[in-house]
């Protein structure tokens, strides 16, 4: 449970209230003005139109109502104030006070006081006793006397003022009253002079003034919520009464002494005391107004602001829930309470017979069934409920009784079953405080679920010994049945109740005759639980109004109450207010009602009631005489007052007495109007004429009885009017923010508030507009959004469903079935309404081809509104739904029709036209499957019908008695009959713009009439048989014929000229033609289908396969399909295109005997037998390739290829996809092809076409620069992504390719088949580096490039060196490995298990460090981040998350929102955001600092897998079987965006890549260190770099470095050669050319930091330079490098001496004397010869091009240490020497080298182009047990070689001339048969050339001489 509910609003809620229970106020600021009628005319105008207004827009986003109340407005002349004319209104005025205080929650009563108080109105009441003083009075005359007899009455104790001056003329009353005025107030003041207090108490009350009244009864009620203003004049008159002074002080004082300084003020007029009314004319008045505007503007603002502030019911603090649920009891309530006060229970025996039966029940713990109390109008059975409600807290003496009442159609909450139910269970969870809160977790607002969730609630609450439930529902037969209602509307009702669980309702309808199913009728027609109000047994009898005689009923009481009404107001204004409150669903608030009934012109006119219209005053007095009669209540709903009729039968006597159909929809147009103004300047005029009219519904129902032809004209035109002007909005009627999120002209600047959710849409949808109607409401983005955030998304599931009760229209049908898919996901996260509807309408937006269709606005609203939104929310950017629509949408079943020939929909589209074998033409409809109209006219079997086309609203029926007639469809008339015809008519058509009326018959003529006379113009006789059908193509006024003599005809309609004439070969039955005209369809009397040109009748197809006779057919709107209906019960689609058959609609329960297309193809309807089916029939298989960069061009790919195939299987499914390492670029594998997109767009961008089968895997390089791919063929591709093309083929692989990894240095590749072979090789050239046996199915790489991790889903985990062969690691799990993750440091392997467990392991030695344990099912997926290296996070098949610390093992959060199994999670590159993925279609996303979600997308469709970018701005899903791949934008993502780190190592060679043979033992010798710190680094060392660097060289040198003495020989060298190279260079190149050199030097000084010692272990002098293996360095870049350092025996590295430019090295390194074994050990040296890949043919070159070329290689390098080493024409590069390769090659030897071992030689395939020469040197010790020292100096042997290349090598023994081999193209594709041995130590020897550019050609070397020795001459003692 979250936040504790108030006591006192849990007690609401469980129906223990009192007197004294606060509920809260409506959303009101209501102020009554008071001052004198004339003074502040001024005043008062400016409050109405200026400060009333602006004050609202302040006001409007928080829903606050404010209304400024002016009783003299619309009161006449200034002089006579409305208490004169009626002084009974002074009691009104009062009364308004009274409830201005009661719901205005700030400022109430806004006092205007100026230099007078007014005169004293007549007095209402006086007492006899002043009465009879005023009468013994000697100077009252004897006309005063009878005046005064006249006008007041006897009564017990006082006199009253008659109110027979109702009955008078207005001028000869006011006469009276002010003549019996001026006596009373002479007398009354002379009568003041000699009387006691008592007395005189009473007698100053009625002296009092108007004034005087109003600001004692608001003093009474409050003074903090009281504004005066004071108006004083710079020059006071003269000549004032002095009383009247004396009683205005007293006002002011009263005023000022109770009043703090902020509830009033004081304004003075500038001018002469002369002019006492304010003149705006007058420049002093003019600024006094302005000043009066602003400052009571401020006054009111500061003190609003004020009061709500501190209201309670305004504060947000409340649980929203709570707050929902407690604001709708709150309605509830107050109806009950109005209930209790107002009508009194006398007598009713059911009361106590229903407490037995319960009581009996309870005590026996029996279940039982609901009760119901059944009435008629009037017979007391909500006062029944209003009085249980009361009594059963007082039938349980120890139980805990709650009580939830419910009056159904209320309000938005209680008229929808689904609705109520659902406000029900949420009131029933926070009453009994369930556990999971007020919604579950797997919440849906779904019939079913809902009706569930109600049932467990229930058997919850029947184990809670001590509560009693009562659930009490008035009128349940009000509530709404829509086609979401389970089976029947009440079917939720449980037919067995817990024992301590009541439900009693109340119903007019019986019981029998509600929605129930047949179970529930059964159980509920028992007497023991139906209390019938019309027996005498359970009779009851209610307290009578006072003015209700003891003889009327109820109805007749409604009667005579409507006509004292109209007697006393006019029966026009009874009409206006009756009509409006009739046509609203909930109630209209009061200003509602005085906008549509008071007009604004001149607030100095009298406004008269008998006009039908009325002012503040007259509205009060009837509103509160109408609530004293019981006809209105006012109801407090959703924070608006709303006036309402009290008893529903006042609703059927006002439809009765006023409204008519066409009344009511202008009633419903001004409606909605109201609460969607139209533009001022269209409505105007309009307004200005018709408004006597549209307003008096009376006058409208009059008129209709008079029929004239006029008056439809009159109606099209204002039709067409409202159409026109509803494009625009009046700026001046609302004051309302624009938050409209884009340009929709009609709902152009409408903010939707809480009262156009619940009220206005009824109105828009009731006034016939459907196209208004949807672009404002239903498919309004906003709209829908308000009423999801407003009440809930069921509501808005019952609101459409409401609307399809009356509207059949496709865009709401996609609305509908979007809301109620996605229904369970909007239940949980309402905030998902945008992303579904773009996720379901996009696709559909995407097939229109007007960019501005409703439903494109739709999705371009939603995602505006998205892109606005101001926290994380999950957005689709391209379409993967497919269209929401089911094949069926509506099924419609008719009676009484007989066999139904023809069909078409009306003029409205919402109703259909049946032709009936009775004769007459019926109007069915359609969504309320009822009867609304019939034709009658024919005598005989209609035959054929149409309506007319253009919108027009002729209807046109032929029949078999040979007539036709033309009806006007709105009109319901007959316009004309015309009977031209000798035999039964087959058909009938309209031409030349429907003034022609063309039909057909068996008389074999065709009959033309003129339409306006119904005279006949011409007869075509040309046919010699019965004319089966007639059509005219509407394009071109040509008319075409078909009959049964075998021919078609076509016809010129201007001179009725035959123009072509086609021959069939069987009689022709019927005829279609397509609405392009392009295609003739004609069924013959074979049974046969013929698809024919009509322009040059050329037969295109002859459909097949019909299995059956057909009966009727049409072509489809688009022109390409055609429906026919056959006898076998089915209908059949065939595509014309293709001539093949499409789709075969499901059997019907009888032949099919129509169809028709409606237009643009929404819907298809057949008709076969009784049942009318609807289907969706828009073409939306259209196919659209998702990988086009132009989709739309592709749209005119039509499926007829397709047949009957799903677009899911027009394209492969995708595989796999893969995002860059910058997440820009994606790529997706779909079949053979692989699609390359920009993801943020996102738009595709190219396809790469080169696999032969299906593409398995795909990569990006880290550098971003090539893309590798493998499939089923057996092919990994390597592609250039800068053009597009392929840059190489590998095909090393004998097996489908399963995996690849591209290695951060993007030069390597690891790619796995299906016989779990492992390759490592060279992106560039497709060599071998390494090849491993083992796992396939998932594969990845370290960050470091040093191990590969793979398994194949079993209970092990391989980690594979890649820099050592013999090292690899095997980790293991007690069940299958389900996943791994790789932590971004490379340091450690997480991987999850279905053992429930996560293991994170050490990558070096595969050692266990920590076991994560937490979930409670198999571990499915794991998930690190790169920046924050302790946070892992994993998914279960327990729904849950789980974020781990890797270094403690403990759980920082768990993450549980998934309803199923958690299918993969990915994290951001910062760790602050997570993304996970689950069974049930849902992606959330997670803040993983504080382990909350943030927002969510339902799928919808099942996923595999997904992947995020780095700041997770796009996240990417890959569907089951699909070709779309969803993009789906995280606006307002929390995650930074983190630049992952590149690799930055020097450039290697294949040969350096090659990972390490074996190790063999050995002893480590370290060299004496010495340690610098940053001040010894810059005093040896600074010299090195120039000042230009100094600032890069500080920030690099705030670390240590270790390193050994040697370096400053080192150094000295380089310096030399760094001097001596940069002599002739710039400063800028200077200083490039030392920063690259320094950089160098601290790569290599990093690497060669000396090892640890280790323990025991004997030292000796060495040089630090060829340690092979370090310790752990801050630079990981160079790991991989350092790891492959040259490993060799130092007691023969002598041997390197004898190369050729190494006896330099003797006078580097400075060894010590080295022991040499007796063991052999081996030295070898691989050097691969060069070759020229640019130029093939040339295969020869001589020894000095080589030469030349090595020198100017060796001239482009940059430094180097050990070229520097080296002479400086011949620079090489440490690696070239110490970097070893993994392949073993040949030891170089002669053929006499018998005592030296020989290794198999390795291979590579796929050689490239340029292969280089890489000099590899490798020395091996087989004893590493025993070294001796012995001193020796450095010599090599060149005599011991072996050539080797990157295809397979054969060795053979070197002759005493050797040449160098130049292999050609040819030696590649023969590797095996050309090897020849290699001489590489002429005058320059090539084994120490520069790395060259890749553009340098390489030239092949001439054969050189060497002696022969053996392997006995490599050792020198």
């Amino acid at each position: 449970m979250a936040a504790p509910i108030d006591e006192s609003v849990l007690n609401a809620l469980r129906g223990v209230t009192s007197a004294q229970t606060r509920l809260p106020k409506p959303l009101l600021i209501k102020i009554y003005v008071a001052s004198l009628k004339q003074e502040f005319n001024q005043e008062r105008r400016m409050l109405l139109e200026l400060v009333g207004p602006e004050l609202q827009s302040l006001y409007d986003d928080r829903q606050i109502e404010l209304e400024i109340v002016d009783m003299h407005f619309g009161t006449g002349v200034l002089d006579v104030s409305l208490v004169e004319r009626d002084p009974y209104m002074l009691l009104d005025f009062l009364h308004e006070i009274d409830t201005c205080h009661a719901h205005s929650k700030s400022v109430f009563f806004l006092a205007l006081i100026g230099d007078g108080i007014g005169r004293p109105p007549l007095p209402i009441h006086i007492d006899e006793d002043i009465h009879a003083a005023l009468l013994s009075d000697q100077q009252t005359t004897a006309e005063d006397k009878a005046l005064l007899e006249r006008w007041y009455a006897n009564t017990q104790s006082q006199r009253v003022l008659k109110q027979d001056y109702r009955y008078l003329p207005p001028e000869a009353w006011l006469t009276e009253s002010r003549r019996l005025a001026a006596f009373l107030e002479k007398s009354l003041q002379r009568l003041l002079a000699n009387s006691n207090a008592d007395l005189m108490r009473r007698v100053q009350l009625l002296r009092r003034t108007q004034i005087e009244h109003e600001v004692q009864r608001a003093m009474s009620h409050s003074s903090e919520k009281i504004l005066a203003v004071f108006r004083e004049r710079a020059a006071q008159s003269s000549g004032r009464d002095v009383e009247a002074g004396e009683r205005l002080r007293k006002i002011k004082d009263e005023l000022t002494m109770n009043l703090s300084t902020d509830n009033h003020t004081t304004l003075v007029v500038p001018g002469s005391a002369s002019s006492e009314a304010i003149d705006p004319d007058n420049e002093d008045h003019e600024a006094y107004l302005s000043k009066f505007k602003n400052k009571v503007t401020d006054k009111l603002r500061l003190l609003i602001e004020a009061h709500i502030t501190n209201d309670p019911d305004v504060i947000k603090g409340r649980k929203k829930t709570v707050q929902e649920i407690f604001h709708e009891h709150a309605t509830h309530l107050r109806m009950l309470r109005e209930l209790t006060e107002n009508v009194i229970l006398l007598e009713s025996r059911v009361p106590q017979q229903l407490r037995q039966n319960l009581m009996a029940n309870f005590k026996n713990g029996s279940r039982h069934a609901p009760y119901f109390i059944r009435g008629a109008h009037g017979s007391g059975k909500s006062v029944l409920i209003s009085t249980l409600y009361g009594q059963v807290a007082g039938w349980f003496s120890s139980t805990r009784v709650h009580r939830v009442i419910r009056f159904a159609k209320a309000t938005p909450r209680s008229a929808y079953n689904l609705e109520l139910l659902r406000v029900i269970c949420q009131q029933i969870s926070i009453i009994f405080n369930i556990p999971e809160g007020y919604l579950p977790k797997d919440a849906s607002f779904d019939p079913l679920y809902i009706s569930n969730w109600f049932q467990n609630l229930l058997r919850r609450i029947e184990d809670m010994n001590n509560d009693v439930l009562f659930l009490f529902i008035d009128d349940l037969h009000l509530l709404n049945p829509l086609d979401c209602d389970i089976v029947a509307a009440l079917s939720w009702l449980p037919t067995s109740l817990p024992w301590n669980v009541q439900i009693i309702c109340s119903t007019t309808t019986p019981v029998e005759q509600l929605k129930f199913t047949p179970m529930q009728r059964d159980r509920f027609k028992s007497a023991e639980y139906q209390f019938d109000l019309s027996l005498e047994t359970n009779l009851t009898q209610l307290q009578r109004p006072p003015q209700c005689g003891d003889d009327v009923n109820f109805v007749a009481y409604m009667e005579q109450q409507f006509d004292e009404l109209e007697q006393d107001y006019g029966r026009q204004a009874v009409a206006s207010l009756a009509a409006y409150i009739t046509c609203s669903e909930y109630g209209l608030t009061e200003t509602e009602l005085l906008e549509l009934l008071m007009p604004t012109d001149d607030p100095e006119s009298q406004i008269d009631t008998q006009s039908g219209h009325f002012s503040f005053a007259s509205f009060k007095k009837i509103h509160s005489q109408m609530d004293k009669r019981l006809l209105l209540h006012d109801k407090i709903m959703s924070g608006k007052v709303l006036i309402q009729w009290r008893h529903n039968y006042c609703a059927a006597v006002a439809k009765r007495r006023y409204m008519n159909v066409e009344s009511t929809r202008s009633l419903h147009m001004e409606l909605a109007n109201l609460f969607f103004p139209q533009d001022e300047d269209e409505s105007t005029l309009e307004n200005d004429s018709t408004r006597s009219e549209t307003k008096s519904v009376i006058s409208l129902k009059e008129r209709e009885r008079e029929p004239h032809k006029d008056k439809d004209k009159d109606k099209d035109k204002e039709r067409e009017k409202d159409n026109v002007s509803a494009g625009r909005k009046s700026s001046s009627m609302h004051h309302n923010d624009d938050t409209s999120t884009f340009y929709n002209p009609i709902a152009a600047d409408v903010s939707y508030s809480m009262r156009h959710v619940e009220e206005s849409w009824h109105h828009l949808m009731r006034s016939d507009d459907t196209t208004r109607f949807k672009q404002i409401a239903v498919c309004n983005f906003d709209f829908l959004l308000a009423a999801v955030q407003t009440v809930s998304i069921s509501y808005l599931r019952c609101l459409i469903e409401h609307v399809r009760c009356y509207i059949l229209d496709r865009d709401i049908e996609l609305i509908y079935y979007t809301i109620r898919k996605s229904s369970d996901v909007l239940t949980r996260d309402p905030m998902q309404l945008g992303s579904q509807l773009i996720s379901w309408l996009r696709p559909i937006g995407e097939h229109d081809d007007d960019d501005n269709s409703l439903l494109s606005m739709t999705v371009r609203s939603a995602t505006a509104w998205c892109d606005g939104y101001a926290v994380p929310l999950l957005v689709p950017l391209t379409g993967w739904l497919p269209a929401p629509l089911p094949s069926q949408i509506r099924n419609m079943t008719v009676s009484g029709t007989g066999v139904i020939r023809a069909v078409c929909v009306a003029p409205s589209k919402q109703h259909l036209i049946l032709a009936t074998n009775s004769g007459d033409v019926q109007q069915w409809h359609i969504m309320s499957n009822s009867l609304e109209h019939t034709y009658k006219g024919h005598t005989a079997a209609v035959t054929c019908l149409l309506v007319a086309p253009q919108q027009s609203q002729l209807l046109l029926t032929g029949s078999e008695d040979a007539t036709v007639n033309v009806w006007h469809v709105s009109l319901r008339e007959r316009r004309v009959h015309i009977n031209a015809h000798t035999a039964p008519v087959t058909a009938v058509a309209a031409g030349v713009n429907n003034t022609l009326i063309i039909s057909s018959s068996e008389d074999a003529t065709i009959a033309i009439t003129d339409l306006a006379s119904g005279k006949l113009q011409h007869r075509i006789t040309f046919h010699r048989g019965p004319v089966s059908g007639i059509l005219v193509a509407g394009a071109c006024d040509v008319l075409i014929s078909a009959s049964q003599d075998k021919n078609i005809c076509v016809w010129d309609l201007e001179n009725y000229t035959l123009l072509n004439t086609m021959q069939m070969t069987s009689p022709v039955l019927r005829i279609d033609i397509s609405w392009n005209s392009v295609f003739l369809l004609a069924l013959c009397e074979d049974n046969a289908l013929y698809v024919r040109t009509l322009a040059t009748g050329k037969e295109l197809h002859t459909l097949k396969g019909h299995k059956s006779k057909i009966r009727t057919m049409s072509i489809g709107k688009d022109s390409q399909r055609c429906v026919v209906g056959c006898e076998d019960t089915r209908a059949l689609i065939y595509d014309m295109h293709s001539g093949k058959l499409v789709r075969s609609m499901p059997p019907n329960p009888g032949p099919v005997t129509a169809v028709y297309a409606m237009d643009n193809d929404d819907f298809l309807i057949t008709v076969g037998g009784n049942k009318i089916t609807f289907y969706s029939f828009r073409n939306e298989e259209l196919y659209v390739n998702p990988y086009s960069r132009h989709p739309r061009r592709k749209r005119s790919l039509k499926r007829h290829t397709q047949a009957q195939r799903s677009p899911s299987t027009t394209l492969p499914p995708i595989t796999c996809f893969d995002l860059s390492r910058d997440s820009q670029q994606l790529a997706i594998a779909s079949g053979r092809n692989v699609h390359m997109m920009r993801i943020n767009t996102p738009e595709y961008q190219s396809t790469l076409e080169g696999h032969t089968c299906v593409v398995n895997c795909l990569k990006f390089a880290p550098n971003g620069e090539f893309l590798v791919t493998g499939g089923d063929d057996r092919l990994v591709q390597v592609w250039t992504l800068a053009l597009g093309e392929i840059n190489h083929t590998f095909k090393g692989h004998a097996a489908p390719v399963m995996q690849l990894v591209v290695l951060m240095d993007s030069l390597r590749v690891i790619s796995t088949d299906r016989e779990s072979m492992m390759l490592v090789w060279m992106a560039d050239s497709g060599n071998v580096l390494q090849t491993i046996q083992g796992p396939y199915k998932s594969l990845a790489a370290t960050n470091n490039m040093r191990f590969a991790v793979s398994t194949n889903g079993d209970n092990t985990l391989k980690i594979w060196s890649l820099t050592q062969e013999d090292e690899k690691f095997s980790v293991s799990h007690s069940d299958e490995i389900t996943c791994f993750e790789i932590s971004a440091d490379s340091m450690h392997i997480i991987t999850g298990s279905r053992d429930m467990s996560l293991k994170v392991w050490q990558s070096v030695g595969g050692k266990l460090s920590q076991v994560l344990v937490g979930h409670s099912d198999a571990v499915t997926c794991v998930a690190v981040s790169v920046t924050n290296k302790t946070q892992v996070i994993s998914g279960s098949k327990d729904m849950n998350l789980i974020i781990w610390d890797l270094l403690t093992g403990e759980e920082v959060h768990t993450l549980a929102g998934h309803l199923g199994a958690v299918i993969g999670v990915k994290v951001s590159a910062d760790g602050s955001t997570a993304v996970s993925g689950s069974d049930d279609k849902t992606l959330i996303v997670w803040e993983t600092k504080r382990g909350l979600a943030l927002t969510s997308l339902q799928m919808h469709v099942p996923f595999t897998h997904f992947d995020i970018s780095l700041e997770v701005s796009r996240v990417l899903v890959q569907l089951i079987d699909s070709y779309n791949l969803p993009v789906i934008c995280l606006h307002n993502t929390p995650a930074q965006y983190v630049k992952l780190p590149t690799y930055s190592g020097p450039s290697k060679d294949v040969e350096d890549l090659r990972p390490q043979g074996p190790k063999r033992q050995m002893k480590r010798l370290l060299k004496k260190e010495v340690s610098l710190d940053t001040y010894t680094w810059q005093k040896k060392y600074g010299h090195l770099t120039s000042s230009v660097m100094m600032a890069q060289v500080d920030e690099r040198l705030k670390r240590r470095f270790s390193v050994s003495a040697s370096m400053e020989e080192i150094s000295k060298i380089a310096e030399t050669k760094t001097g001596a190279s940069q002599a002739n260079l710039g400063p800028e190149q200077a200083a490039l050319a030392q920063s690259q050199h320094f950089d160098q030097l601290e790569a290599l000084w990093n690497k060669r930091s000396p090892p640890r010692r280790r323990h025991n272990a004997g030292l000796s002098r060495q040089t630090s330079l060829v340690e092979d293996r370090l310790e752990s360095s801050d630079d990981d870049e160079y790991q991989d490098e350092r790891a492959g350092m040259l490993s060799a025996s130092y007691d023969h590295i002598h041997l390197l001496a004898r190369l050729p430019g190494i006896r330099t090295l003797h006078d580097a390194w400075k060894t010590s004397s080295l022991r040499v074994s007796r063991t052999r050990t081996k030295f070898y040296v691989s050097t691969p010869p060069h070759n020229n890949s640019n130029n093939n043919n040339n295969n020869h070159t001589d020894h000095n091009n080589s030469s030349l070329y090595l020198d100017q290689v060796a001239s482009q390098v940059a430094p180097d240490l050990v070229r520097d080493l080296l002479p400086a024409e011949r620079p090489v590069r440490s690696s070239h020497l110490f970097h070893w390769s993994s392949l073993k090659p040949h030891l170089w030897r002669h053929r006499r080298q018998r005592n030296c071992q020989s290794l198999q030689p390795h291979f590579r395939v796929n050689v490239p182009d340029g292969a280089r020469a890489t000099p590899i040197i490798r020395v091996e010790n087989y004893d590493g047990r025993h070294v001796q020292r012995v001193r020796t100096d450095l010599v090599l042997h060149p005599q011991s070689i072996q050539a080797s290349l990157g295809h397979m090598t054969i060795e053979q023994a070197a002759p005493s001339s050797s040449s160098s081999s130049c292999p050609s193209p040819s030696h590649n594709a023969e590797p095996a048969k050309k090897t020849t041995s290699c001489g590489f130590f002429g005058s320059r020897w090539t084994l120490f050339r520069g790395k060259s550019e890749p553009k340098v050609r390489a030239t092949p070397t001439t054969p050189t001489e060497a002696p022969a020795v053996s392997c006995n001459d490599c050792v020198t003692q």
